[in-house]
């Protein structure tokens, strides 16, 4: 086994964007197992948006001081154990940082760590299989309870998650109308995903072209983006419409430490204010670890969507240990679905 486990340390303190020169690699020592743990091996390493926030808030994970290792969600190989729970080469998904080696403990939160049903590619168990795919089924099964023939708005509908999302509400039997970044992702989402209409966020006319998308109003409204897509949706919905809200990516680049993201609401007008509340439109949030009592079930569901072909979960890939500070800096751009760095095998904490 390898002597040496490669990290990623949250070196500097995140006073402007964030940027490769945040993060220093630093190895030690493979840690060495007390009773009740596992040594995993990290294969693949997920690339979100939400992992910006580690730097300014806690949010379901503690708050990254300079010294840390940066976190991040992955799938890893069970490589020595001391518990029989834990068996070697079963693959595990959890909160291992971006490093080669992370302990498992036997008294750790499960709905963080768990071992991954079989049968699966890492891809999936990562993405449509993991809190991805499981922050779309709950958000549409719990919050948003879409019926047939509703108007379904989805902002972020090329991310990893909002594809999904779009998907689901598609086989809901909605007219789904995506938000995507260009041409060519407002494209891929009618032709490739189905969808009834995209509309380009980036065109100046965005709020007029959502207008004609949706002239019987939202009914449905998935929100992962805040600001101007929000702004541009809102005053479409009214009484009885429901408005899943589960990030704010477009505040998310000014988050730091003591200046946390905006709130969800810091986008809106006082007029737009005053529509909600005549509405009574309100964000429901939903932490999906909450639901993850019903995640197998959940996820039984996927793996039959996905083997009839009746929904896909698109990602992108990027190869090697040194392309992970790049990889969130950068934002992923011009990637759909779902974006993770694999960590070479055969390449460990020896090279």
């Amino acid at each position: 086994m390898a002597t040496l486990n490669r990290r990623w340390i949250y070196a500097r303190p995140l006073e402007g964007p964030l940027s490769v020169s945040n993060f220093e690699r630093r190895d030690a020592p493979v840690p060495q197992l007390r009773q009740g743990q596992a040594l995993v091996r990290v294969r693949l390493v997920s690339i979100d948006p939400a992992n910006r926030l580690y730097f300014a808030l806690q949010a379901y994970r503690p708050q990254l001081a300079p010294g840390d290792v940066m976190a991040g969600f992955g799938i890893g190989e069970v490589v020595d154990s001391t518990d029989p729970r834990f068996r070697v080469g079963d693959l595990w998904h959890g909160d291992f940082g971006w490093q080669d080696y992370a302990v498992i403990n036997s008294y750790d939160r499960h709905e963080y760590w768990h071992r991954c049903s079989e049968g699966h590619t890492e891809q999936d168990l990562l993405g449509v299989l993991g809190i991805t795919g499981m922050t779309a089924w709950f958000g549409v099964e719990e919050v948003l309870r879409a019926q047939a023939g509703e108007t379904a708005v989805v902002a972020g509908a090329t991310g990893a998650c909002g594809s999904i999302i779009a998907q689901l509400l598609k086989l809901k039997g909605c007219r789904v109308v995506g938000i995507g970044g260009g041409p060519e992702k407002c494209a891929w989402l009618t032709d490739e995903l189905g969808l009834d209409a995209a509309v380009d966020y980036l065109a100046p006319d965005m709020a007029q072209a959502l207008r004609t998308a949706c002239p019987s109003g939202v009914q449905v409204y998935s929100d992962a983006v805040g600001g101007d897509v929000s702004r541009a949706t809102l005053p479409l919905m009214r009484r009885g419409a429901r408005w899943y809200h589960f990030g704010n990516l477009s505040a998310y680049a000014d988050a730091r430490p003591g200046v946390p993201a905006e709130r969800h609401d810091s986008f809106m007008s006082e007029e737009l204010r005053a529509h909600c509340h005549a509405e009574a439109l309100k964000p429901r949030f939903l932490l999906v670890f909450d639901h993850y009592c019903h995640r197998l079930e959940a996820e039984a569901r996927f793996a039959e969507l996905l083997r009839d072909r009746r929904l896909i979960a698109p990602s992108t890939e990027l190869d090697g240990f040194d392309r992970l500070p790049q990889a969130l800096a950068g934002g992923g751009a011009g990637k759909i679905g779902k974006l993770n760095v694999r960590i070479s095998e055969g390449q460990g904490a020896q090279a």
